[in-house]
């Protein structure tokens, strides 16, 4: 089938589609109506996270950033509206529902003005402030999470404020079964890797849209991160995901209130970090929003040679044009000067992990001035269009380009004693574009709330890189005054030619549909399906794919314990082998598929929250690298078998008393190559621990003359994993062990971190090892005005 072909057949798909939406509509006017209105304070500023509920049910919304609230398919009659937040008066609204409309309520006034209410949601502890798991990216739909039979977590701007996050890297950590977190080799980039499910994975997605896959960023634009689990094709499609699941970057929005925090973080390594978040309206009317993100980031290396120097800005511009149509563009500038220094085993190598070699863990083998520069420059734009109180139509563009200047260092042990450097010289740029339409509607199907999504999607990339390498010198393991000289390796690398030189250019072309249907208040439903068109102009070949995804969740007890299950798909287009010109690969896509079940629960108003799910995930046609013993440091792509990886995880998220928050996950795997060549078939993939636990827990006094001093204390377990397929040599199993205390006021906040205390000496790996930061802290200071 041609591209016209699969055109054609996306536009009849879409077609038939918009007149099924049509003949929906008419169903919509049944016997229950919407509640929709907004919330103020009494000096006439939005009041956001204000809980509204419908007295005698348990329907409820709670307030957006714009003080707004919608309850939907609320039975006809008269209701009350019971208006609350912990530390505010409760107001009760008396209003009635006639069939097929929307009742839209005057304003609601609260006693209290905007700064109290900001004072209220920074001092108040008795929310469970760890359990936000609101989001409008996971499904695209209005959907909560006991109603979503897919799992995720969420990690917030709270959690990452507490635990003075000064890197994604140390964020992610929070989330069930994360482990192998590293600062990844790709394509001339520095990305940010990690293992999910038995799956490398990468922080590609900013707001449900694609990023270049080797940007790293900042996460000081974050509001939260979102960890969104399993083979995810369906929505998002097969470029920027993995089968283990996907992450999510979504970037901190303009509101109209001026408002702002400067803060600054010092420490252990010669930390000097300096960040802005400054919010101001730019009219009287308040239609047009705006603020900016900065960060200025420098830090030493914990060990002898090397150095970070970052920083970024992230301006971001809201417009409401009218009651119906907002528009929203932001960008993204990021700058980072860093090392990217990466070990590696040889045949030669007798011992069985590292902590066996002799090496001292505080020596780099690198310099200075051997570094990865990227420069990085996104833009990103939505209009959200309200058709009608059912339709809202979505459209969203990413552009993205990065220019990557990256100086590798692969040092590869030879020996339990001996060293070899190979820095490799590598010039890259990614640009990418992506357009995307979505159509969202909420109506009725007799008496079933019906939510569904139709989408097309349109992504290009296209990439160029220069590859350099060779072998600088060979050097003893334990050999604490060896140098790198640099001038040396600009003089070598001016004499030696590329070993690759390649552009790629791809598109893909996608349509997709999801259904969310509430049989009845308990049970509900999903169905989903993605075609996706994929084609690489350069290498002359295409493939097409679909992927199913299917959902079901019952309720055993409504809004407090959910039963889900859920079958999901996922695929890659995996490009060519061209590394040798001469002798082109071409793969087959790579297909995965999962099983999931589990149960969802929250009790005691929201402080408890767990969430329990095994899953079974099988993928076939897996490409794998693997050395290639006839090209030092080299590696080739071999399609030779399936992957098979099954598990559980647990994660709580509890307030147990006013103060006190945790939240804890856990996560097993079992990985294993189930089909491939004969040195490997039943072995465990490289980088897949089995047991992975994350802990944090604080407590903040709430009254008394230390109200606002508060502490926490938390940390990582990951198990040992394997270096290899060949599964000859392991990374040790380690244990992070972080504390921290604080005096969080309105208008400050004063903060001391401790992390690594028990001074772990560990490794992180993506085939590639890195070793990480022994013991430092962290001092912040942060000012609000």
């Amino acid at each position: 089938m041609n591209f016209r072909q699969i055109l054609t057949k996306n536009i009849t798909i879409i077609t038939l589609l918009l007149a099924l939406l049509t003949v929906d509509t008419l169903f919509a006017q049944q016997a229950t109506g919407i509640i929709k209105g907004k919330v103020k304070t009494s000096d006439n500023n939005p009041a956001e996270t204000i809980n509204v509920l419908l007295a005698n049910s348990k329907k409820g919304a709670v307030t957006k950033a714009d003080g707004s609230f919608e309850i939907t398919n609320v039975p006809v009659g008269n209701h009350s509206l019971i208006i609350s937040r912990v530390g505010l008066e409760t107001k009760k609204i008396n209003v009635s529902v006639n069939a097929g409309e929307t009742v839209t309520v005057s304003d609601i006034i609260l006693n209290v003005t905007e700064q109290q209410l900001e004072e209220v949601t920074i001092t108040d502890g008795r929310i469970n402030k760890f359990a936000d798991n609101k989001t409008d990216y996971v499904s695209r739909l209005p959907l909560d999470n006991m109603e979503n039979p897919q799992v995720y977590s969420i990690i917030g701007s709270d959690l990452m404020q507490e635990q003075q996050v000064t890197s994604i890297q140390d964020a992610i950590q929070n989330a069930p079964g994360i482990n192998s977190v590293v600062e990844g080799v790709g394509s001339g980039g520095v990305g940010l890797t990690v293992n999910m499910r038995g799956f490398s994975t990468g922080t590609a997605m900013r707001n449900g849209m694609a990023t270049n896959y080797v940007t790293m960023s900042d996460p000081i634009n974050l509001e939260r991160i979102e960890v969104i689990k399993g083979p995810s094709a369906t929505l998002f499609g097969s470029t920027l995901i993995s089968y283990g699941g996907l992450i999510n970057r979504v970037t901190k929005k303009p509101t109209d209130t001026f408002k702002g925090e400067v803060g600054y973080s010092t420490g252990s390594f010669a930390l000097s970090r300096l960040t802005l978040d400054l919010n101001t309206p730019l009219n009287d009317a308040k239609t047009v929003l705006f603020r900016v993100n900065a960060a200025k980031h420098n830090e030493k290396s914990f060990q002898d040679y090397g150095r970070t120097r970052s920083w970024s800005v992230s301006p971001n511009l809201l417009y409401k044009v009218n009651d119906r149509l907002t528009l929203n563009v932001e960008a993204e500038l990021f700058h980072t000067n860093r090392p990217s220094n990466y070990f590696g085993i040889s045949s030669g190598v007798t011992a069985d992990n590292f902590d066996d070699l002799e090496y001292d863990f505080d020596h780099s083998y690198g310099s200075n001035e051997l570094q990865s520069q990227a420069d990085v420059f996104n833009i990103f734009a939505r209009a959200t269009y309200k058709i009608s109180d059912n339709w809202v139509s979505q459209t969203n563009f990413s552009s993205g380009n990065t220019d990557n200047h990256a100086n590798y260092l692969f040092l590869t042990f030879l020996d339990n004693s001996q060293v070899r450097r190979m820095p490799m010289n590598i010039k890259s740029n990614f640009n990418s574009s992506q357009i995307q339409q979505n159509f969202i509607g909420t109506f009725n199907l007799g008496s079933m709330e019906n939510k569904l999504l139709v989408g097309v999607d349109y992504y290009f990339l296209n990439t160029q890189d220069r590859r350099t390498r060779f072998v600088y010198d060979v050097v003893s393991n334990d050999d604490p005054d060896v140098d790198f000289n640099y001038d040396k390796y600009l003089a070598t690398l001016a004499e030696t030619d590329p070993y690759v030189r390649y552009e790629r250019e791809t598109q893909t072309y996608s349509a997709y549909i999801s259904d969310v249907l509430s049989i009845t208040d308990q049970l509900t439903v999903m169905a989903s399906l993605r075609l996706d068109h994929f084609s690489n102009e350069e290498e002359s070949f295409d493939q097409t794919a679909l992927s199913p995804k299917l959902g079901i969740v019952y309720q055993a007890v409504e809004d407090k314990v959910s039963l889900f299950a859920n079958y999901m798909d996922g695929f890659q287009n995996v490009a060519p082998d061209n590394t040798d010109p001469e002798n082109i690969i071409n793969f087959e896509p790579e297909h995965a598929t999962q099983i999931e079940g589990g149960i969802k629960t929250s009790f005691f108003n929201g402080k408890v929250n767990t969430t329990i799910s095994y899953y079974d995930i099988t993928v076939k046609n897996i490409v794998r690298s693997v050395p290639d013993n006839d090209n030092i440091g080299g590696f080739n792509s071999v399609q030779d078998g399936t992957q098979n990886s099954k598990g559980f995880e647990v994660e709580l998220i509890a307030n147990p008393v006013n103060g006190w928050n945790i939240i804890a996950g856990y996560g097993y795997n079992d990985s294993e190559y189930t089909k491939a060549s004969d040195d490997v078939e039943g072995n465990r993939p490289y980088s897949t621990p089995e047991n992975v636990f994350n802990l944090w827990t604080s407590y903040k006094f709430l009254e008394g003359g230390i109200k606002g001093f508060g502490f926490g204390f938390g940390g990582n377990y990951v198990d040992e994993a394997y270096l290899n397929d060949a599964n000859t040599f392991t990374i040790p199993s380690y244990t992070l062990v972080n504390a921290s205390i604080f005096y969080d006021q309105p208008a400050y906040r004063i903060g001391l971190k401790l992390n690594n205390l028990l001074d772990e000496e560990y490794w992180t790996s993506s085939y590639w090892a890195m070793p990480q930061k022994t013991r430092n802290f962290v001092a912040s200071f942060v000012y609000r005005f």
